[in-house]
């Protein structure tokens, strides 16, 4: 492959992740910084790459290639770090980061003491099978975490993770392409990995970087009333339903449960089983059906466009609306329009 290629290639995906780690750094939030060191951690492994790639007898050295590739595995469990704070915010701690690096670090100067390729090959094996663990703890945990959203938030744009459903996907080529450019020695399986790899960050980036921070929201940490005091509160169902019906909190696009239970005075914790089993449903369920209520309301004694009646019953987009309307109702906003 031409140098000319290879060095466009690697001063692309070096500008790319470096950018990517500053902009990330500055969101401050535990999501953002972990990405912000992955990306960094890359890299750098590409500045790496980029001072000894005009070595042609490294290129040819398999000892000394895998040496290399060894050192770029830190970076392995970073992308677990990122998948479990995605679909368990709050979970990933220093202790768990220094755990879980460990074996990425041992086993690379184990091989630099003892000159041995078998603890490469280890780490080879190690780093795909720890690759798939987590792919597949992701695509479990993941309904898990849609249904934490539905019982604190009453939105999920920017906090729901069906674009990660996809990714996972692409990630099993990547960890693929990865093992088999880890076995052999050339720069073109290097290259075609490190494009791969680049078009999926770009997608990956835009996505997390619109998500928003759930971990207060998700937090079972109560600053007020524990479950059983709140249960004392005079007239605690009677709040909440004031709340809905006197003031019409529902129509509120960034409503949570954290919101209700401030305005009553309980804490979350027992306003989410109130809705769940009190009333049967999800604080989400509650909410967007007392909004579609409201939508039929104007659709049928307005000439309101849908986008408009969308902004008045509290959702962020059209498109939500619509999706959530004719998930409830059976038919699109248009279509109940004309049925009056």
């Amino acid at each position: 492959m031409s140098s000319t290629i290879v060095s466009f290639i690697f001063g692309a995906c070096t500008m790319f992740y470096g950018f990517t780690a500053w902009l990330f750094w500055r969101k401050k939030d535990r999501l953002s910084r972990l990405v912000a060191m992955l990306m960094l951690t890359i890299c750098l492994c590409y500045l790496k790459d980029v001072v000894v790639i005009e070595n042609v007898r490294w290129l040819d050295d398999f000892f000394s290639w895998s040496m290399m590739t060894a050192i770029d595995m830190l970076a392995v469990p970073m992308y677990a770090f990122i998948l479990m704070e995605l679909v368990r915010p709050g979970m990933v701690t220093v202790r768990l980061m220094l755990i879980h690096e460990a074996p990425f670090v041992l086993l690379p100067v184990l091989m630099a003491v003892t000159h041995s390729l078998w603890f490469y090959y280890i780490l080879v094996a190690y780093a795909a099978v720890y690759g798939t663990y987590y792919l597949v703890w992701t695509a479990i945990a993941i309904p898990k975490y849609h249904r934490q959203l539905k019982e604190r938030f009453s939105y999920t744009e920017n906090i729901n993770l069906n674009w990660l459903r996809l990714i996972l996907m692409t990630f099993y080529i990547i960890l693929a392409l990865w093992i088999l450019d880890c076995l052999v020695i050339h720069i073109g399986m290097e290259c075609i990995y490190m494009l791969f790899s680049l078009v999926l960050w770009m997608v990956i980036d835009y996505y997390i970087y619109k998500h928003e921070n759930v971990i207060d929201e998700l937090s079972e940490t109560e600053s007020s009333l524990m479950a059983d005091e709140a249960r004392t509160i005079p007239d605690l169902n009677e709040r909440i339903t004031a709340l809905f019906r006197d003031n019409r909190i529902y129509l509120d696009p960034h409503l949570k449960l954290s919101d209700i239970a401030k305005a009553v005075g309980s804490n979350r914790s027992y306003v989410s089983s109130y809705f769940n089993r009190d009333l049967g449903t999800t604080f989400y369920d509650y909410v967007n059906g007392l909004r579609i209520d409201y939508a039929c309301q104007l659709l049928r004694t307005t000439d309101l466009t849908i986008k408009l009646i969308a902004e008045q019953c509290g959702y962020n987009s059209p498109n939500s609306f619509i999706r959530v309307f004719s998930k409830i109702k059976g038919v699109s906003p248009t279509a109940y329009r004309s049925m009056r």
